[in-house]
């Protein structure tokens, strides 16, 4: 597919998209805390918890033994409740990732049990030991498993203490009443406490998913923000890789936007944005993400979808957005980067600066488009842009978008200059040139052919061969090509090119130079032109064996190629492996 094309659609939603995991919801929905408490990768901290809570008890209710108490005080019993204690929470520490979560659901009652009877051999119901029901009741409320499984271990801590109180025998005067007046402010300042630390709680909750939220969010549109587009699209990256199913991510920005913020202010640019975002949200699938990854450009993640079919829904976009903004005094448009996985790269950043390429190449080449990433064009249009000169920017978008319609036009393929731009990069690579000269090679090979684009077709695609007039059109294309490049910024590009079928013999043209006066660089786009002119298929012909064509450089090295540039192209041929190169 050539960078630019012109197309409608949107892309078909998958069967079975909502069993797929494709809802946006749940892909992008938060954690909310009580989900940390219902599955396996819980059982850990609460493990812990409990851990912590039972050593606790454990030696706090040793040193009430060792400290003097009163004589009906069972010291034995409660240190057998207190070693029981601190055994369960070593336990606890050691196997806390281990531990079945359905024992963690029924510990706070055996923990209820353990205090009463700590209450019961300590000889008082009024005793230190009666707060042990309030540790408990704290941390049911704040690890509850569910409001139900809270209230039911609350209950049964007062059923156990009622029972204690009940069969404790009495020991001071008015015991049993001072047992019941104990009884009703500790379950009072259970209670109170329970609610306090349940309202704290949800407040936390909701404190933290809201964060969670605006972290996650942008506040101008209410669509993800660049964190949770990195969240969504990683986590589909991840899903479609064993498969190797196609993730392609669109950057969606809008064109000049500064003027438009300029012109109208930003509370009317603020309402634009919301726009465009509600336009998009409204354009793409349940499946689809669509975030806003900076002030005026959007991503939108889409699942299961090539890039063909990405550019074919990018067009639809710019279509819908044209139509939105068609009024005379606001019309918008855009430009939409298009990267996929696998094929342009195979991870987030890989994926996100291939879009952003993608992007930079669509504005280059105009604007108001969509472009599909490709490396050779991204890198070249990057060489010019970095010079920061909006002429240049506006003349190379014409060139090269010439240059691929050339290509179709010519030879009935898009990639004639692309290869030969590789071409001439590999030869630069193995003649140990500057890096900066291997850059402008590559340009000069896809733009090598530019001047053709005033050849008429009658004779640019002429089946058989070309009269005298015929040929000396023909061969006027270097200097139209030049003509074409009149920038200062291409000075070195344009020599070459006009210099490209210039032949050491002296039998070139236009200028007919011999072996001295052609710049290297000529000599490596007239090798790498005439290799791929020689091996590639046509439309009237098939192309030539990789030996043949082999056999017919040398043959011609010292003529009509420079030797120096055609043994340059054969080892960079054998490599890279070219068939029947040896």
């Amino acid at each position: 597919m050539g960078l630019v094309a012109a197309a409608g659609g949107n892309p078909p939603v998958p069967e079975n998209e909502e069993a797929k995991g494709g809802l946006r919801d749940r892909r992008l929905r938060s954690l909310e805390p009580s989900d940390l408490l219902a599955g396996p990768a819980a059982a850990r901290p609460i493990a812990l918890a409990q851990a912590y809570l039972a050593v606790g008890a454990a030696v706090t209710g040793a040193l009430g033994a060792l400290l003097p108490h009163p004589p009906y005080f069972n010291t034995t019993n409660i240190l057998i409740v207190d070693g029981a204690a601190l055994f369960w929470g070593l336990c606890m520490f050691r196997y806390a990732g281990r531990i079945p979560f359905w024992f963690l659901r029924i510990a706070p009652a055996l923990a209820t049990a353990m205090t009463s009877f700590a209450v019961y051999f300590s000889g008082d119901a009024t005793s230190g030991y009666a707060l042990f029901y309030v540790w408990v009741g704290l941390y049911v409320f704040y690890f509850p498993v569910s409001r139900a499984d809270a209230a039911i271990n609350v209950l049964w801590a007062f059923v156990n203490y009622a029972v204690v109180i009940a069969i404790i025998p009495s020991v001071p005067p008015g015991g049993d009443s001072i047992a019941v007046h104990h009884f009703v402010i500790t379950a009072g300042t259970l209670i109170t406490a329970a609610t306090l630390l349940t309202y704290l709680r949800i407040r936390v909750e909701r404190l933290m998913r809201r964060l969670t939220d605006a972290a996650r969010t942008d506040p101008l549109t209410g669509l993800p923000n660049r964190v949770a587009l990195h969240e969504a699209l990683e986590r589909e990256l991840e899903r479609a890789r064993p498969d190797a199913r196609p993730t392609s991510l669109l950057l969606f920005d809008l064109d000049r936007f500064k003027r438009v913020n300029d012109r109208f202010g930003v509370s009317e640019g603020d309402r634009i944005v919301r726009r465009v975002a509600a336009l998009l949200s409204e354009s793409t699938r349940i499946m689809d993400v669509v975030a806003r990854s900076g002030g005026e450009e959007f991503a939108i993640v889409l699942p299961e979808t090539d890039q063909h079919r990405a550019f074919l829904f990018a067009e639809e976009l710019l279509d819908g957005l044209r139509k939105d903004f068609s009024a005379p005094q606001v019309k918008l448009t855009a430009s939409v980067g298009i990267a996929t996985s696998p094929g342009h790269a195979d991870d987030l950043a890989g994926l996100m600066t291939a879009s952003d390429g993608a992007l930079q190449a669509a504005k280059a080449l105009g604007r108001d488009r969509a472009a599909i990433y490709s490396p050779e064009v991204t890198s070249v249009i990057g060489s010019v842009t970095g010079r920061r000169n909006v002429e240049m920017q506006a003349q190379m978008a014409t060139v090269l978008s010439l240059a691929e319609a050339l290509d179709q036009r010519d030879s009935g393929t898009a990639r004639h200059s692309q290869t030969v731009g590789r071409l001439c990069e590999m030869m630069a690579l193995e003649l140990v040139l500057e890096e900066d000269r291997v850059q402008r090679l590559r340009l000069a090979g896809i733009l090598h052919d530019i001047g053709k684009i005033a050849v008429p077709d009658s004779i640019l695609m002429k089946p058989g061969p070309l009269t005298d007039e015929e040929w000396a059109q023909m061969r006027r294309h270097p200097e139209l090509g030049a003509r074409i490049l009149s920038s200062r910024e291409l000075d070195d590009v344009r020599e070459w090119i006009l210099a490209h079928h210039e032949r050491p013999d002296g039998t070139g043209y236009p200028k007919g130079l011999s072996a001295d006066e052609i710049p290297l660089e000529a000599s490596i786009v007239a090798v790498a032109d005439a290799f791929e002119a020689m091996t590639a298929d046509r439309v009237y012909r098939p192309g030539m064996p990789v030996e043949d064509a082999r056999q017919e450089l040398l043959s011609n090295a010292g003529l009509q190629f420079s030797v120096d540039v055609v043994h340059a192209l054969l080892r960079s041929l054998e490599r890279e492996g070219a068939p029947a190169i040896r």
